[in-house]
């Protein structure tokens, strides 16, 4: 059986992510892997205007207000890794799934924990992030349920 090296856990702060850090945490003691903690802003898009936004027509961006989201989650990314013993963290700005797999392809991840969240209206037409991985991914994908 092959051991997992390099497990890179994924966060959005909520109760089941960490409840998945909890989980690799527990994994990595058993194989002696080590932990990156990834947090990835979504970039929001504030429409021009409503009828421009509907024809996906360019749209505002807010460089100060990126500043502060990047700041915020940061500070809180670095208060969970240091209660989790936690050495490796960074928080990246894009789409979640394409960072996590970015990511997962450029450390030669072993394995990606996250938490698994229920699809409900729209997003069982497009997919969630966590069922982005789980298809795309290079390795292994431990989604937690609660």
């Amino acid at each position: 059986m092959e051991h997992y090296q390099r497990i890179l856990v994924t966060t959005d702060f909520s109760e089941q992510s960490i409840t998945a850090l909890m989980k690799a945490t527990t994994l990595a003691e058993c194989f002696n892997a080590k932990i990156e903690l990834l947090h990835v802003i979504e970039i929001p898009i504030y429409p021009v205007l409503e009828d421009v936004a509907v024809m996906g027509m360019p749209v505002l961006w807010d460089e100060e207000l990126a500043r502060n989201f990047q700041t915020n989650a940061d500070t809180q990314l670095k208060k969970v890794a240091n209660q989790y013993g936690v050495e490796q963290f960074m928080s990246v700005m894009g789409n979640p799934s394409d960072e996590i797999i970015t990511l997962a392809k450029v450390n030669k991840v072993d394995l990606i924990v996250m938490g698994f969240h229920g699809l409900s209206g729209i997003k069982k037409l497009i997919g969630s992030t966590t069922h982005r991985v789980i298809n795309d991914a290079p390795c292994d994908v431990l989604a937690v349920k609660k």
